[in-house]
């Protein structure tokens, strides 16, 4: 039984490295860095930069020019043309969502993006370090005294994030699930969105709040 599971273990290690030198090899533009571990689904375009201990899981796609930062994350993912994931960011989730990123987007240092449900992201929308979305509640499962090993639990409750093009999001900010952020919006740092953002405002606080209008000349 042990030689069987060796066998299995140099079995699997071969095809990751099989896999690796096939995209070397369709990439060669891109720059990939050391100990990248990636699922057999991963498609990556052509001239992305992968930095160091990045984990490539089930269901990634990396368009022309993305590029990921080093100690990454990511599953269930799609990240657009020329857009940027800065290192430590965690793609975390139990569900069938997915998190769609645009093209031109930046996600700082330290983020979490949440597929228990979907996430989707426009064009040219920038998260500043350490902001979460998330699209799962278990507060429910707390309150009852359910234990987190229920895997379908009823009171583990999911909804979509949606957030549009032009976009700024500061840095220690919280999304929250069912959330919709139109164009052309700002959430100030250290904010906690709870509600829906109308195109064109700026909003801030714990929770979120209604700061301005933001109008043509700001822009």
């Amino acid at each position: 039984m042990r030689i069987v599971r060796v066998l299995k273990e140099v079995i699997i290690s071969l095809r990751k490295l099989y896999k690796l030198e096939v995209i070397r090899d369709n990439n060669k533009t891109s720059r990939i860095g050391s100990d990248l571990r990636i699922h057999s689904s991963v498609v990556i375009g052509k001239n992305c930069k992968i930095g160091d201990n990045v984990r490539l899981g089930k269901g990634v796609v990396l368009k022309n020019y993305s590029v990921i930062g080093s100690n990454v994350s990511l599953e269930n993912i799609t990240v657009g043309e020329n857009s940027r994931i800065e290192s430590r960011v965690v793609a975390v989730g139990k569900g069938t969502g997915r998190i769609t990123i645009g093209t031109d987007c930046y996600i700082g240092i330290g983020c979490m993006l949440d597929f228990s449900d979907s996430i989707n992201i426009g064009n040219f929308v920038h998260f500043a370090a350490s902001t979460g979305v998330w699209t799962h509640s278990s507060y429910k499962m707390v309150l009852a005294g359910q234990s987190v090993d229920e895997e379908n639990s009823s009171l583990r409750e999911t909804s979509p994030v949606e957030i549009g093009s032009n976009v700024y999001v500061g840095a220690n900010c919280v999304i929250y699930p069912g959330v919709t952020i139109k164009d052309y919006s700002v959430i100030a740092p250290c904010s906690a969105v709870a509600k829906d953002i109308d195109s064109r405002e700026m909003v801030g606080g714990v929770p979120a709040k209604f700061i301005k209008r933001i109008s043509e000349i700001d822009r």
